[in-house]
């Protein structure tokens, strides 16, 4: 894993959510790369990192979204009887 995009992911994935394009955005954060074979294992490291974080994050806002609506129906069914 590399440590700088590890490190830095939580700034690039408010980002790359807002863009919708995690190529462009870890292509610019790998650019650093002298190697290009390295360059883009970094880049495509960037890019399934960035991915994973998404999948993530919309996983726990269903999950959220889930509970709310499980407290929010047994409140009201406890209401009704």
């Amino acid at each position: 894993m590399i440590p700088t995009i590890k490190h830095t992911f939580v700034g690039l994935f408010a980002l790359a959510s807002l863009s919708g394009c995690a190529s462009a955005l870890c292509g610019a954060q790998t650019d650093h790369a002298t190697n290009p074979l390295q360059r883009e294992n970094n880049r495509l490291e960037c890019e399934r990192q960035v991915m994973s974080a998404m999948d993530e994050h919309e996983r726990k806002q269903k999950r959220e979204s889930d509970e709310l609506l499980k407290a929010y129906l047994d409140k009201h069914l406890k209401e009704a009887h």
